[in-house]
């Protein structure tokens, strides 16, 4: 399979953005943004052409998608609700496109504890997934999906990693050594490249990845503090408190705050924690090379303000 024509659905947010100035870099893909009527979006560079298309529009659709190896999806979590995205799978089938690159770019979509996220705010995407294989198994399309956890640069700059690198502090969640697979959005990005490059290897299948060896709260601490030269005043955390107020506000139908909840716990509580993957992890097959932690966070720190 030689994909050379890539279509990006969400240009315009964290994911997508990274994605197209990743393939950017390369000489070998001609890239469309397919945005919708209303959207604001401005081309980077005039090697990625917009087109517009009703996203409820069927026909419209498969307009926009005529003469595309692939669809890469980078709507926003909530955004990735079922009926919108078999709209689209169904364009896409219609229009041959070759691969459909899945809205994942999460954590491991299939572990029990992603389940009980409020489909509201991260999307249906193990029934997307689901479908994409259904559509595979009969012949219509080939899909994908990458995941590495969250973004490890997002989460310490500017997340729910527990840390405020301007005032020097820490907030640590539980004892602060539960292991976790996160990834930069840049090598999310590269690794997407590669894939699409590559595309044969990871046809039909989701991957995981991770591209930083060893990442806990303390162990992130550990490398601000050295890097910084700074002694961050800490603050504990019972992270089973947050896992009790969290299903609490799901229970009341307050999904955002208790997805924050859900997420902490997910990451941090070694009781019932999903957010080490490593045993499932294949990096080599997408060319990432982890990185230590604190490789990350120095890496994280200087390119902050460049993006």
């Amino acid at each position: 399979m030689q994909l050379k024509n890539i279509a990006i659905v969400g240009p315009g947010g964290n994911v997508g953005s990274a994605i197209i100035a990743a393939l950017l870099k390369t000489t070998q893909f001609h890239l469309t943004a397919i945005i919708r009527p209303t959207s604001t979006y401005s081309s980077p560079s005039s090697q990625v052409i917009t087109l517009t298309a009703d996203f409820n529009d069927p026909l419209s659709l498969v307009t926009a998608l005529h003469n595309q190896d692939a669809l890469v999806c980078c709507v926003p979590g909530g955004a990735t609700a079922f009926p919108p995205q078999k709209l689209l799978i169904d364009a896409a089938i219609a229009a041959k496109v070759k691969l459909f690159f899945a809205d994942e770019f999460v954590s491991d979509i299939l572990s029990p504890h992603f389940e009980i996220f409020p489909t509201a705010v991260v999307g249906e995407k193990a029934k997307i997934r689901m479908y994409l294989e259904e559509k595979a198994a009969k012949g219509e399309i080939a899909w994908t999906a990458l995941n590495g956890g969250p973004f490890f640069d997002m989460w310490l700059m500017a997340g729910p990693a527990g840390f405020s690198i301007p005032t020097h502090r820490a907030t640590i969640y539980g004892s602060g050594n539960n292991l976790a697979c996160w990834t930069p959005l840049p090598v999310i990005a590269l690794a997407v490249t590669n894939m699409l490059s590559n595309p044969l290897p990871i046809v039909n299948r989701g991957i995981l990845i991770c591209s930083v060896k060893g990442v806990t709260q303390n162990a992130i601490l550990a490398a601000l503090e050295a890097e910084m030269g700074e002694t961050f005043e800490v603050e504990y955390v019972d992270v089973k408190k947050i896992r009790e107020e969290a299903h609490a506000a799901l229970a009341r139908g307050e999904y955002k705050t208790a997805t924050r909840g859900l997420t902490i716990n997910a990451q941090y509580n070694e009781e019932e924690s999903a957010a080490n993957f490593w045993g499932k992890v294949e990096n080599e097959l997408v060319d990432v090379n982890p990185v230590t932690v604190r490789e990350a966070v120095r890496e994280a720190m200087a390119n902050w303000d460049k993006r």
